[in-house]
């Protein structure tokens, strides 16, 4: 067939109606700087360029079905609250903190570690205003790491991401169980418990916070009564501790003996325990990853992200402050349910109620975790990073407006893991423990790959810290690297089996799947279609809505 159109046209795989032009006709201010890139514009007058790349984000958004948005600036913090539940996290870690340091490591730690999550929520924040996307970390990857790379290190972004929020909710799941049994067994010496029941209460606690997730109207709703419930529960606690103890422990005691009993040297003890106050800042991407689903995400994601730092901070070091002072024994246990027995004068009915309470705050997290992880596997299907990802992929009707199927798989992955607990506990806590490391380095990753492409040269959106900025991409990375390396030593010395620290071997162990992931299934079926031609790649959308790769630019084709 000879060829209609005139000279200066030539016929291209994807649409015929296009002409090649030189330099500058570019469509990004980073594209415009490679001079390998060609430009293609339609010539046909049915059809224009969409040159700016939100709009072009944008076109490609409509072709993908999404959650209703149902939250708002209000809601997103709450789900910052109530997921990192900073409080909450001071009492459910006071056993596996107070042997490093007593009371003075957790005066002086907490703050420490509230400026190290500081650092990572404002690089979160910086990202998500520059690219708010629902996958978070590894959309910025791909985004932002040489394009070779970029596929690759963004699966292994997104395996890390999602594997850290199931292994968080899975610790959430053994929490409430042993919160209930240890509750049982503090009250009945007779009673003994088993692993098989703590494995039941698992269950049920994250099929019973899974079913409301499915509902997208009760988003905004519960997150918001569940952050009034847990201030509520605070400032109950702060009175009544303050207010019933007798033998409070001297300020002297409180400010300046360190008091440490794992075996470990001073500073080594200091370190292994301002590490276990980590998971009084988890969650934090949680935020993130409903950028779909909030009105200006590149402004209300930020600011959530910097709320629940401050809220995180000042409701942590409110509830420390009152339980440390509510007793003055090292030697009674430092479980939430012991000091609340003691400070109440051994009142069984007082410390069922704070237990009970404690309890229902811990599970609130644990909802908002859901929603995290299907967030994460949503995107992850669409982009086809799992296997039925056309089935993850997919927004239920009303009256749902939620992905149900990437909560069920999600959920279902968090089930699983309780049958590890069943075989072995050690395991099963080391896998749960490096939940934090994976956190951790999906935060790192996308921030070193912006430094080393160079901070200046991303469309940043308006929260966005020119100098300070570097300061805390810096404290990110640096925290992560001594993370690595400190929350992967024994707990106690000397140690043994039983003792013995398996984190190491878990994040190696998930390292390896993940790369069998990528070389099995990733590198033929993953793609991100919202990759824009800093990725340098050629993208025409026809009339139809169909989607062509051609070469190395992004070019959408739609309808006038």
């Amino acid at each position: 067939m000879e060829w209609p159109y005139p000279s200066n046209c030539r016929q291209n795989a994807f649409w015929p109606h296009f002409r090649r032009l030189d330099p500058p006709v570019i469509f990004h201010p980073v594209a415009a700087r490679q001079s390998f890139l060609y430009s293609f514009v339609p010539t046909h007058p049915p059809f224009v360029v969409m040159s700016d790349p939100e709009e072009s984000n944008a076109r490609v958004r409509q072709h993908r079905a999404s959650p209703e948005k149902e939250f708002d600036s209000w809601s997103a913090i709450a789900l910052g609250a109530i997921t990192t539940n900073s409080a909450i996290g001071i009492v459910l870690t006071f056993a596996s903190t107070i042997t490093y340091g007593g009371s003075m490591l957790l005066f002086y730690g907490f703050p420490i570690m509230s400026i190290i999550a500081l650092g990572a929520a404002t690089s979160l924040g910086e990202l998500t205003s520059a690219y708010p996307e629902a996958g978070g970390q590894y959309i910025w990857v791909a985004r932002l790491a040489p394009p070779k790379l970029s596929r690759f290190f963004s699966y292994i972004v997104a395996i890390y991401s999602w594997a850290g929020a199931v292994c968080t909710g899975a610790s959430v799941c053994l929490v409430g169980a042993e919160l209930i049994l240890d509750l049982v067994e503090f009250f009945n010496p007779h009673f003994h418990v088993k692993p098989w029941m703590v494995f039941l209460f698992y269950q049920a606690i994250n099929i019973l916070t899974l079913i409301p997730s499915f509902y997208g109207k009760l988003l905004n709703k519960v997150t918001k009564s569940q952050m009034a419930f847990t201030a509520l529960l605070l400032v109950g606690l702060l009175v009544a501790l303050f207010a019933a103890a007798k033998n409070r422990r001297s300020a002297h005691e409180f400010f300046t003996v360190f008091h440490h009993s794992s075996g470990w040297p001073d500073g080594m003890a200091v370190l292994i325990g301002v590490n276990s106050l980590q998971w009084c800042y988890c969650c934090l991407d949680s935020m993130v990853h409903i950028a779909d689903e909030i009105p200006k995400p590149e402004r209300n994601i930020p600011r959530a992200l910097m709320w629940s730092i401050a809220v995180g901070f000042v409701t942590g070091m409110i509830c420390l402050c009152a339980y440390m002072f509510a007793t003055d024994d090292y030697d009674t246990g430092y479980s939430s349910l012991t000091i609340t027995f003691q400070a109440f004068g051994q009142n069984q009915g007082a410390a069922i109620v704070i237990q009970v309470l404690v309890f229902v705050s811990s599970i609130g997290a644990l909802w908002g975790i859901h929603v995290w992880q299907s967030r994460l596997a949503w995107t992850i299907g669409y982009n086809r990073g799992f296997p039925f990802g056309e089935y993850l992929e997919r927004i239920a009707g009303p009256p749902y407006g939620t992905p149900v199927y990437a909560l069920v798989f999600s959920s279902f992955a968090t089930a699983l893991l309780g049958f590890l607990y069943l075989g072995s506990s050690t395991a099963f806590n080391s896998l749960v423990s490096a939940s934090l490391l994976f956190q951790w380095i999906s935060y790192s990753i996308p921030v070193i790959f912006l430094n080393l492409r160079g901070r200046t040269t991303i469309p940043h959106g308006p929260f966005w810290f020119p100098k300070l900025g570097y300061i805390a991409n810096t404290l990110l990375v640096v925290w992560t690297g001594v993370s690595l390396v400190i929350y992967c030593f024994p707990y106690t010395l000397p140690f043994e089996a039983g003792n013995m620290n398996y984190v190491s071997a878990v994040v190696c162990g998930i390292t390896l799947l993940s790369i069998l992931c990528w070389i099995c299934y990733g590198r033929k079926h993953f793609h991100i279609p919202e990759l824009d031609i800093c990725l340098g790649t050629i993208e025409g959308v026809s009339p139809s809505g169909e989607t062509h790769h051609v070469n190395r630019l992004k070019v959408e084709v739609v309808r006038k």
